[in-house]
């Protein structure tokens, strides 16, 4: 199984944002990125569950990917390491720059801090300064920088997902049996 790292998200995160600085499909990258890693999470504890059903022994590895897809998805203490970077916004309306993090103006529409006007999230430029903080944040937070505010729905929905996965595998099992 190919399981993403959750510190590679970083990584690959870090090296699109420099590529394109100034690319607005670079931010859905990154979107595609973590959503890899939350699918692959899922994915893991459903298989894990399921070789738990069938009576399978995880090795240590296993057990160890099992804990760690758990954590990532439900345990509320566990923190994703994430690379945030200073950045000039500019804006189209004004036409002046201001400095934030690239979390705060990642996927979500943001408010010009000269001239108080919305600008839409697909006409944001942005240029990375030389500054970069590594910082460790939520999956709560995470997912709010999509706009998704809700962390309990999510996380039923991820169980849901799993449990899902679960019977859809142990029914093809049967078929084939």
């Amino acid at each position: 199984m190919n399981r993403p790292l959750y510190t590679q998200v970083d990584e690959e995160d870090s090296e699109a944002q420099i590529s394109s600085r100034n690319n607005i499909f670079n931010k859905s990258f990154v979107t595609d990125l973590w959503m890899r890693v939350i699918t692959k999470a899922i994915e893991d504890v459903a298989l894990y569950s399921l070789m738990r059903q069938k009576g399978k022994i995880l090795k240590e590895e296993e057990i160890e990917n099992e804990e760690s897809a758990i954590s990532f998805l439900f345990n509320e203490d566990h923190r994703i390491p994430l690379s945030d970077y200073l950045v000039d916004v500019y804006c189209h309306k004004c036409k002046e720059t201001w400095t934030t993090l690239i979390s705060k103006i990642t996927g979500q529409d943001s408010i010009c801090q000269n001239c108080n006007e919305t600008i839409h999230k697909k006409y944001i430029e942005y240029t990375i300064t030389e500054n970069q903080e590594m910082k460790e944040i939520s999956l709560a937070e995470l997912i709010s920088l999509w706009g998704i505010e809700n962390i309990k729905a999510f996380r039923i929905g991820a169980k849901q997902r799993i449990e899902n996965i679960i019977k859809e595998k142990l029914n093809k099992l049967e078929k084939e049996n």
